[in-house]
C-alpha cells in the first residue's frame, strides 16, 4: 500500500509540474501555433528527452552534485537564460520581417521549421532551466534512498517522463485542433511576437531563481 501511495504522489507531483506554465509549455505552446501539431509534437518530444537526462543524473546521484554546486548550477541557470532569449528574441525578429499586411503569407510559412529544429527547441529549453533540474533532484529526493530498489527508481522516473510526454503532446494537439487554428491563423504573426516576448520574459525571471 505505500508503494502504491508513493507512485501516486509522484504521478500527482509530476502532473502539477507538468501543466503549470513555465518554458517548456511556453515553447511547445508557440511552435503548436506558430508553425504545426507535427512541430508541436516534435517540440514535446525533445522536452521528453531532456527529462530523460535529467532523470538519468538524479537516479544515479549526479544531481546532488549540481544541487550543492554553485558554479554548475550558474552554468546550468545562464545558459538557459541565454537560450530562452535567443529563441524569443529570434521569433520576435522573425515576425517584423513580414508588414501586418502580409499576415496570409506569414501564416503560410507556418511549416517552415525542420523536424531537428523542433526537436532540439524542446530538448535544450528543459536540459538548461536549472528549476527542472532542482525538480527531479527534489521529488526523488522525497521517495528514494540507498535502499530503495534500483528497479523503483526506474519505474518512478517512467512515470514522470510519461506524464510530461503526454501531456505536452495532448497540449499541442488541443491547440491545433482544425477550430482553434482557423481563428488564430489570421493573428498568427502577433502570436509569434507575444510568444518570443513571453520566452525572454521567463528568461529574465530566470536570472533571479
Amino acid at each position: 500500500m505505500e508503494s502504491s501511495t508513493s507512485f501516486l504522489a509522484v504521478a500527482l507531483i509530476s502532473l502539477i509540474a507538468a501543466i503549470s506554465p513555465g518554458p517548456d509549455f511556453f515553447i511547445v505552446l508557440r511552435n503548436s501555433l506558430v508553425h504545426s501539431r507535427k512541430a508541436g509534437f516534435l517540440t514535446a518530444f525533445g522536452v521528453s528527452m531532456a527529462i530523460i537526462v535529467h532523470l538519468s543524473y538524479t537516479l544515479i546521484g549526479i544531481g546532488v552534485l549540481i544541487a550543492e554546486s554553485p558554479s554548475l548550477y550558474s552554468i546550468l541557470k545562464y545558459s538557459g537564460v541565454i537560450y530562452l532569449f535567443y529563441i524569443g528574441l529570434k521569433g520576435i525578429i522573425s515576425s517584423f520581417k513580414k508588414f501586418p499586411t502580409f499576415v496570409a503569407d506569414y501564416a503560410q510559412e507556418k511549416n517552415q521549421i525542420s523536424a531537428l529544429a523542433a526537436i532540439m527547441q524542446g530538448f535544450w529549453t528543459n536540459l538548461l532551466n536549472p528549476k527542472a533540474a532542482i525538480f527531479f533532484i527534489s521529488l526523488f529526493s522525497q521517495f528514494i534512498d540507498t535502499k530503495t530498489p534500483y528497479i523503483i527508481g526506474i519505474e518512478y522516473g517512467a512515470i514522470t517522463w510519461s506524464i510530461a510526454l503526454g501531456w505536452f503532446i495532448l497540449l499541442s494537439y488541443l491547440l491545433t485542433h482544425k477550430q482553434i487554428v482557423g481563428k488564430i491563423d489570421r493573428y498568427r504573426i502577433y502570436v509569434d511576437r507575444v510568444m518570443g516576448g513571453i520566452l525572454m520574459g521567463l528568461g529574465f525571471k530566470m536570472l533571479f531563481v
